[in-house]
């Protein structure tokens, strides 16, 4: 037992360096719906801007090596209420499976950083080698003692339980590269989680005021029907009093009935962007959910910021131009990390065990047999170097892939710049052309209504046909049409244009819109 007060300081240290690998989680968020680093609140609105480093360590959320699944407020559906576009984007964060999707990564992504800050610290195993041999050799004889020459022969069985320790020391950059690899991985989760609560903003908005457009063509549709079952009273009144004839009575009926067709589509149409919305928020069509109207509000006559100042400051908030530079940090650390495995590892090993276990001897020069089971400690420590030497051009090809993945990335990353500031570029003539649409569907609107009225004072003292009526109705529900068309237009490319250059990172920004 003369190792055993090496064997148990070894044992003590190896127990103390795995204690050290308890390692906190890189900064994520702690739940699918609440921003990295920040708390969210039950009346808060969550702000999923990206900040500038989103890499900073934290004290853990959950266990480092296994995240707890997000633990999400109840959503109850109150079906006589109704609900304004704030309350449903944040409905919608709760429950979308794209939110949560995104969370798992990006706290997968962060556990990969503890992974690989794991290799900095001893490695620890316990090894047992367990088996048999057959050992023979011939043994010259010797003649001083009259023995002759034979074959000493020992078989039996060992089991050599051990407890090994291993600790890399230099590797010239490789664990430093896999950390910044592993790194910028987080890095990226965290971007496109935030990128995820982003479109999920864009696409409930959006949703939302094409909802508000339905709407409005199906009111206007069903004053319209109104309309229709007025006018055709008046015709049958007319008829009635012999100052209209039956084709009047006929084509007002025949407007009606359009009018009702027009009211079936229109309402169809509305229950289609319903579902849509529905869709948009992670719920299934049939939840009974009220959702508010848009609210009347005034807009900007045009876009307050010049579009080259509105491009240079939004493509650095954009989450997929983000996202895209970490790419190319990961693979030019990925060049660096190749380049490594070339170059010499230097690690410190130690390992005590006991060797146990029962041979048998058999000399041909003698006629007895022998047997040895005699266990006995042993303890080694020294410093292992391995260079690699040869194999078979793998480092050699696996440079060419990381220099070409590198460069991918790079040429990745300009032509998303290149779509961004096109897209950045078509939301703002978007919002331009709305903004003007909007604007010219006023006197349209107004001249709409001087005409009908006057159609109408007309034809209830005889002096109009009943089609100048239908006509100048049909026109001024169709400039309604316009207008309110145009009001829900505005609101969605002004979101559009707001999640384009990375600015659509609040539940609250489409209302303030």
């Amino acid at each position: 037992m003369r190792f055993e007060p090496h064997r148990m300081a070894l044992v003590a240290f190896c127990v103390l360096t795995a204690g050290c690998a308890q390692q906190a989680t890189h900064m994520t968020s702690p739940d699918a719906s609440t921003p990295v680093g920040s708390a969210r609140t039950e009346t808060g609105a969550a702000d999923f801007s990206l900040p500038a480093d989103l890499s900073l360590p934290a004290d853990s959320v959950s266990s480092p090596t296994r995240p707890q699944l997000p633990t999400e407020w109840s959503i109850d559906i109150d079906p006589e209420r109704s609900y304004t576009l704030p309350e449903l984007i944040d409905i919608a964060q709760r429950t979308k499976p794209a939110t949560r999707a995104a969370w798992l990564r990006a706290r997968e992504a962060a556990l990969s950083v503890d992974v690989v800050e794991s290799t900095y610290l001893p490695q620890l195993s316990a090894n047992v080698l367990a088996g048999g041999a057959r050992i023979s050799q011939f043994e010259s004889e010797i003649p001083e003692l009259g023995i002759g020459a034979g074959r000493l022969t020992a078989t039996g069985y060992q089991v050599v339980p051990s407890l090994a320790v291993e600790w890399l020391l230099f590797d010239f950059g490789a664990r430093d590269a896999a950390l910044e690899i592993a790194e910028q991985a987080a890095i990226g989760g965290n971007i496109a989680f935030h990128g995820a609560h982003q479109r999920v903003i864009f696409e409930v908005s959006e949703a939302y005021f094409q909802l508000a457009a339905a709407r409005a063509e199906t009111r206007i549709d069903r004053e319209r029907l109104e309309d229709a079952r007025t006018l055709r009273k008046v015709a049958e009144g007319r008829l009635r009093e012999g100052l209209a004839i039956k084709a009047e009575v006929a084509q007002a009926r025949q407007i009606e009935a359009r009018a009702q067709f027009d009211l079936t589509l229109a309402e169809s149409r509305e229950e289609k962007t319903r579902a849509a919305l529905m869709h948009a928020m992670g719920l299934t069509s049939v939840t009974p959910i009220q959702v508010a109207g848009l609210a009347d509000r005034q807009l900007p006559a045009e876009v307050p910021i010049p579009l080259d100042e509105l491009i240079e400051v939004s493509l650095a908030q954009r989450p997929d131009i983000r996202t895209a530079l970490t790419r190319v940090r990961a693979t030019r650390s990925e060049v660096d990390l190749v380049a490594a495995e070339s170059r010499p590892r230097i690690a410190a090993v130690a390992e005590v065990g006991r060797v146990m276990g029962r041979f048998n001897l058999n000399d041909s020069r003698f006629g007895g047999r022998a047997s040895m089971n005699r266990p006995f400690d042993e303890a080694v420590a020294g410093i292992v170097f391995t260079m690699p030497i040869f194999d078979g051009g793998r480092r050699q090809t696996r440079q060419a892939q990381a220099l070409m993945q590198a460069e991918a990335a790079e040429q990745d990353l300009l032509e998303i710049r290149n779509v961004a500031a096109q897209e950045i570029i078509d939301a703002y003539s978007l919002l331009h052309s709305s903004l003007a649409a909007y604007t010219a569907s006023g006197p349209l609107l107004d001249a709409g209504q001087e005409t009908y009225g006057t159609a109408l004072g007309l034809y209830e003292n005889g002096f109009a046909s009943l089609a100048e009526v239908s006509q100048s109705k049909i026109a001024l529900n169709d400039a309604r049409l316009i207008r309110e068309q145009a009001f829900a237009d505005t609101f969605a490319a002004a979101t559009a244009l707001a999640f384009a250059t990375g600015r659509l990172t609040n539940r609250d920004v489409p209302a303030e819109l």
